[in-house]
């Protein structure tokens, strides 16, 4: 293996943009001068956000033309290039499937790879897991190119550079984190430890448009018009979560990161090629909570005042796909919908984020509030 080097320099460059090929050709030129990187002869391996079969509309996976324009930009610099993800959606040959329907597989110039074949238990520093399946080519790759979609998620409240490194991981294992490291703060931890296994070289996020809401697969589209570039994916990340209006402070993960020393957190410490002007009316998730109430709630108060997800039976199509993605085998389908177990449940909200039919509803934070309160005056 050959890790790749955290960046120190606080340098992130942004780019007015929209989905057309010559423009963002031209954009990942000008990225790949000002972050210079010996490409020639070198296994690089692309890692765009390929999280399920989402068409481009959607805005759930990275665009194919931003992926079109890095592969042909690293092609024409003598690179050997690999384009590959291990998408969330599980079973045979969902993979590929995933690459056709988000259109990656016809933009990656026959570079693609389904990364998930060729498999390494990896031995991790971590408190909450001691050893992840790793796809051979993140260890292999001489560089990582870390393409992330920026978005909202329901667990993590932000998705950017630092999470799509939790695409790293093959198979079952993602469920398994998600069972081990089963809070918000314990997740980032976990999420933190994976990225240190490997941070990419250079990461560029596409942001001409964004997802708001109740991401990453079934909140709303926001056009945004960036592409954001820097050799860091912390401080990348802490200029996107600034840019939609939040902090880093709120984003469990980035907040771990940026004590660890991973990347520059503070945004006033930052280089910006332009400056931004931050979104005062982004939607969030449901389940976020801003401030320093929001640092309270991840450290002290989630188990009492989380959202609590529950089967919309109108909009269910009884497809199994929560059923099979949750870590605690907590979903069984009883007649024709599935029922969540409420003991059992942990809060990941991967049914959620997997389920195709944005049939999983996350509410109740009060009412969960007094059922725990209830349960606790029972024992």
């Amino acid at each position: 293996m050959k890790p790749d080097s955290i960046s120190n320099n606080a340098r992130v460059l942004i780019f007015d943009a929209y989905y057309e090929e010559k423009t963002l050709y031209q954009i990942i030129e000008k990225i790949l001068e000002e972050f210079p990187l010996t490409w020639n002869g070198k296994k690089v391996l692309v890692k765009p956000n390929i999280l399920g079969p989402y068409p481009p509309e959607k805005g759930v996976t990275t665009h194919p033309v931003l992926v079109k324009a890095v592969v042909d930009n690293l092609i024409k610099r003598g690179a050997y290039v690999v384009v590959g993800d291990n998408p969330g959606i599980g079973g045979y040959g969902m993979a590929e499937k995933a690459a056709r329907e988000t259109g990656i597989l016809d933009a990656s110039s026959g570079c693609y790879k389904n990364i998930g074949h060729n498999i390494v238990r990896y031995k991790i520093s971590s408190d909450h897991i001691d050893y992840i399946s790793v796809a051979e080519d993140v260890l292999d790759a001489d560089i990582i190119v870390n393409l992330p979609r920026l978005k909202t998620h329901s667990l993590t409240y932000f998705t950017g550079a630092v999470k799509n490194t939790f695409g790293y991981i093959v198979g079952g294992d993602k469920t398994l984190i998600h069972s081990k490291a089963n809070n918000p703060k314990k997740f980032a931890e976990a999420l933190v430890d994976i990225y240190q296994v490997r941070p990419p070289s250079l990461n560029i996020m596409d942001a001409v448009t964004a997802m708001e809401g109740n991401g990453p697969s079934n909140g709303s589209i926001r056009k945004i018009g960036k592409i954001i570039a820097s050799d860091n994916a912390v401080t990348l990340d802490t200029v996107a979560v600034n840019l939609i209006g939040i902090s880093t402070e709120s984003v469990p993960h980035l907040h771990i990161a940026g004590k660890r020393g991973l990347g520059e957190t503070d945004f006033s410490k930052i280089q910006l090629n332009e400056m931004i002007v931050p979104y005062k009316d982004f939607q969030f998730p449901s389940t976020f909570i801003p401030g320093i109430s929001g640092i309270i709630f991840n450290l002290f108060l989630y188990r009492y005042i989380y959202k609590i997800p529950q089967i919309n039976k109108k909009k269910c199509e009884a497809c199994g796909i929560c059923i099979e993605h949750c870590p605690v085998d907590g979903i069984k389908l009883t007649g024709e919908f599935p029922v969540i177990n409420q003991d059992k449940c942990i809060r990941c909200y991967c049914c959620q984020e997997m389920c195709p039919e944005d049939a999983v509803l996350l509410f109740g934070r009060t009412i969960n509030f007094l059922r725990n309160l209830k349960a606790k005056f029972k024992k």
